[in-house]
């Protein structure tokens, strides 16, 4: 029994420095596998970070019956792989070097094999399912190894090498996975020496059409190898060139192409989603702050609406309170005073108190009438501002809603509840944007609120303007009239009447223009109340949209420093490597 020989050192000590850097590439993948709970990736990088250290690992591939594990088995001169006329590999068969005999279930499909073997010193042999084979699950538990291997022995019948099914696995293997391929024409003892130069010379053109260069293509017989035809099996030259990899540190070198190869495809695989959650998370936050500044803006445009509106109703009193002292001044000349308050005497009708009454009336009408209309427009403006503002939201959630990442690869368990937030406020914007949300938001519909807001203010002036209509005017004048009925007479209510009409014109006046300026502050009052009403109900919609986009940030950012970290020191890596001629 052969005896283990010491471990073969790396011939070139820069290839031992590139073998460490790519281990800890290796390290920080799994790392990121963990970050965006990708298990496939942690699979793979973990069996590439092993494989690493391990020998030179050589696949065995092909379809069913191509002759797979007779030629394992000629090559290790060992009845090592299990041959019928069933297909029998049901599971992925690692061949090592080992001083006795083991079988270890490492995985489910995973065998590993240990047999005192030379060769198997320095190299390791995996033997595969049949890529087509009948039996479900084979071909995947063959691609599921594929990155693992340093080299593909791709195994083809002899006879007809020809199956599509065999070179469609071929494009997985060189294609995807950018695999060294070696051709094995197994079985050739069943064809006649011209024809197998024929089919070894098409197999090399097809796979030259497959973008392979300079193919290594070999026709064995394990059956002549196993009855000791040795120089013709066609096992000799296969020997030689593992030997010749080995000897020359070149196994060394394939091994690091093919786990840098490996590692740059798998960095590949999740470019695309990861620029994807980049570009989802860029465009959450621009959008959040988007959000953020368009309710600002909205806020500001609703200010300057309540303050558009308070200097209309402004000027709109100003102009009715004209009207009314100009009629004030007429209605109260000496002999208009004294012909009602005489009249008056014998029709109540005509009297003085009831022109006072009618007067009031007629002020209280045109007020409340006139600032209610101007009101109305204006609050129906501020109501339809906040829908504008509402349904410019709306699209903005939609916007990002199509932007959704679609993959298996990255599960990062925050952007599970991205479509269910985005969803809510939508409902709640939606809500809000109808008349019966607005109207509870607000307290009252726009027509109501204008009544509401114009009206109260209304209210809280009018009864001082109206007391001083009705009580300071009138008590001053009946004051005259009884002066008059006591004797001095109507000279004399004449003059008391003309040396009270000046300060009682002032008193009115200036009533009025005080109670403009309580008008105006209690108008502006009770519409910022409105505005600060719908505003924070619009903010607290949105909170849980940025709540969710700090929460994504702070789970999605670190797994996109981690890709670009691993993106960056692989391009580095691979750089420096193909200016050493490894990775061609």
């Amino acid at each position: 029994m052969a005896t283990a020989a010491a471990p073969k050192t790396i011939i070139d000590p820069q290839l031992q420095t590139y073998r460490t850097a790519l281990a800890e590439l290796l390290q920080r993948m799994q790392t990121l596998a963990t970050s965006i709970n990708n298990p496939d990736l942690a699979e793979k990088t973990f069996s590439l970070h092993r494989n690493i250290d391990e020998p030179f690992l050589f696949v065995v591939v092909g379809e069913v019956k191509a002759g797979k594990s007779s030629f394992v088995n000629a090559l290790l001169d060992a009845e090592v792989c299990a041959t019928d006329i069933a297909p029998c590999t049901d599971s992925i068969q690692q061949i090592v070097y080992g001083d006795e005999e083991t079988v270890e279930q490492v995985e489910p499909h995973l065998r590993k094999l240990k047999r005192p073997i030379d060769i198997l010193q320095d190299v390791s042999i995996v033997d595969t399912p049949g890529t087509n084979s009948l039996v479900e699950g084979h071909q995947v538990i063959t691609e599921r190894y594929i990155p693992n291997s340093d080299l593909t022995f791709f195994v083809l019948f002899a006879k007809n090498p020809y199956q599509k099914s065999a070179w469609d696995f071929l494009d997985y293997v060189s294609v995807n996975w950018r695999k060294k391929v070696v051709f094995i024409l197994q079985q050739a003892d069943l064809l006649r020496p011209d024809n197998l130069t024929t089919n070894v010379q098409q197999v090399r053109d097809y796979a030259i059409q497959k973008q392979i260069p300079n193919p290594m293509v070999f026709a064995t017989s394990a059956e002549m190898e196993f009855e000791g035809d040795t120089e013709n099996s066609g096992f000799a030259p296969v020997r030689q060139y593992i030997r010749d990899m080995v000897s020359t540190g070149e196994s060394y070198k394939v091994k690091l192409r093919s786990v840098s190869s490996t590692t740059h495809k798998l960095i590949e695989m999740l470019a695309d989603d990861i620029q994807t959650l980049h570009q989802q998370l860029q465009e959450d936050r621009a959008t959040a702050e988007r959000i953020q500044q368009q309710i600002k803006g909205g806020q500001v445009r609703s200010q300057a609406e309540i303050n558009t509106l308070v200097s209309r109703l402004s000027d709109r009193y100003d102009t009715i309170a004209s009207r009314i002292k100009l009629e004030f001044r007429d209605s109260l000349s000496v002999m208009t005073v004294m012909r009602r308050s005489f009249v008056g005497l014998f029709n109540k009708e005509a009297s003085l108190q009831a022109w006072i009454n009618d007067f009031k009336d007629r002020c209280q009408t045109e007020l409340k009438t006139s600032l209610e209309e101007l009101s109305n427009e204006g609050a129906q403006h501020f109501v339809d501002g906040i829908r504008q503002l509402l349904e410019g939201l709306t699209d903005d959630l939609n916007s990002i809603q199509t932007h959704k990442l679609q993959s298996n690869a990255i599960s990062i368990k925050i952007l599970e509840r991205r479509q269910e937030v985005i969803e809510s406020v939508k409902a709640k914007v939606s809500t809000l944007l109808t008349d019966e949300g607005l109207a509870r938001t607000l307290g009252s519909e726009a027509e109501s609120m204008a009544a509401e807001i114009v009206g109260g203010a209304f209210v809280a002036i009018a009864g001082t303007i109206l007391h001083i209509v009705e009580f300071a005017v009138a008590e001053t004048i009946m004051s005259a009239i009884g002066i008059a009925f006591a004797g001095i007479g109507v000279i004399t209510l004449a003059i008391g009447i003309a040396w009270q009409r000046k300060r009682i014109i002032t008193k009115f006046e200036r009533a009025l223009d005080n109670e403009k300026t309580r008008f105006k502050g209690d108008v502006t009052d009770r519409l910022n109340q409105k505005l600060s009403l719908i505003y924070e109900e619009v903010e607290r919609i949105f909170v849980q949209f940025y709540d969710y986009v700090e929460r994504e940030t702070a789970e999605v950012a670190p797994v996109l420093e981690q890709y670009n970290t691993i993106q960056q020191e692989a391009t580095e890596l691979f750089n420096e490597m193909a200016t050493k001629n490894l990775l061609e």
